[in-house]
């Protein structure tokens, strides 16, 4: 059986330490730090994690929203700082303060250098795609940015919850509304300079895409907007990029590769949120996964991510290059 290697982990979320909520919503925090985040990636051969707080800003307005959001991202800088090989991260938007995100934009991208950014699906019950977002999704698409989009849960969402932990369903909803609507506002085919990670396989996107194409064409997308073709609807949800976080299984994957290709597929683990105990068999079922080659799973293992997070893969160039010269220097 074939195996990944060098893996880059695009999902992966620091539990911080003054107390910010972590991006998966309610329940029992996971002890995390980067001691153990180390210990993690080297037990699965994970070259480096993109860190990521997607929700940490969310639930604050004004200048306490920017504060978090600024603490946030600095603390991230600092991490990877220390460990510039190992670690990448996107920044944490006050999203909804649309002056102060394209401020922290131009912040964390300009002067901290950090990877990408990242927010949640939604964003107190409103999801990305609507007009109220369309100023920092400009600034994001000034910067060809690459862009992690984590699910969360709404307010509709937290009363089907049947006694569930969100991450069991409502997630997989969530990110799938807001793929559709980022599609049929128009809004991802405005903003397409946007790369946008799609978390945990797109939710039930892949199994959802023939449907959505063919009722969209039929129903419309809604008042006020335009008119879209089954085409443009299945070219729109394609041009996400997909993470496979959860999403391992040979039904899912068959359904993901129906829908992009292996270069828009990327590797997240979901540490230290989700059970210690699915690392291992997910890593296994991308690498015998029968439709893979080697060159495939080199894709997914480190390629794609590192060509959507140049300045990651600068990083570990950097340090690959620094291990191989003589400890002398070179001098002879």
């Amino acid at each position: 059986m074939a195996s990944l290697s060098k893996i880059i982990d695009v999902h992966s979320h620091p539990v911080l330490a003054f107390g910010e909520r972590a991006p998966v919503g309610a329940g029992k925090q996971p002890i995390w730090s980067v001691e153990t985040a180390l210990s993690y990636m080297e037990e699965h051969d994970i070259a480096a994690c993109v860190l990521s707080a997607p929700a940490a800003a969310n639930d604050a307005t004004g200048q306490q929203a920017r504060d978090i959001a600024r603490r946030t991202n600095e603390l991230l800088a600092e991490i990877v700082s220390k460990y510039p090989n190992r670690f990448g991260a996107v920044a944490t938007l006050p999203a909804l303060d649309a002056d102060g995100a394209i401020a922290e934009i131009g912040y964390a991208l300009d002067t901290l250098k950090l990877d990408g950014v990242t927010t949640t699906t939604s964003i107190n019950d409103t999801y990305l795609g609507e007009p109220q977002f369309d100023p920092w999704l400009e600034e994001l698409n000034r910067h060809s940015a690459t862009f992690f989009v984590h699910p969360t849960i709404t307010k509709a969402g937290e009363t089907l919850l049947n006694g569930l932990n969100a991450s069991v369903l409502e997630f997989m909803f969530d990110t799938t509304r807001m793929i559709t609507n980022m599609v049929a506002t128009g809004a991802k085919k405005r903003f397409s300079q946007i790369k946008i990670i799609s978390a945990h396989g797109g939710g039930t996107i892949p199994f959802l895409v023939n449907r959505i194409q063919t009722l969209e064409h039929t129903f419309g997308v809604g008042p006020g907007r335009l008119e879209l073709s089954s085409e443009e609807v299945r070219k729109g949800i394609a041009s996400f990029y997909y993470d496979l976080t959860a999403a391992t299984s040979e039904a899912q994957l068959g359904a993901i590769l129906k829908l992009v290709p292996v270069s828009q597929l990327v590797m997240g683990l979901d540490n230290p949120f989700m059970p210690k105990s699915t690392f291992a068999p997910a890593i296994a079922d991308i690498g015998r996964y029968p439709a893979f080659s080697e060159t495939d799973l080199r894709s997914i293992s480190y390629a794609n991510a590192l060509r959507l997070y140049p300045e990651l893969a600068k990083r570990i160039a950097e340090g690959t290059k620094r291990k191989l010269l003589p400890k002398d220097g070179g001098r002879v």
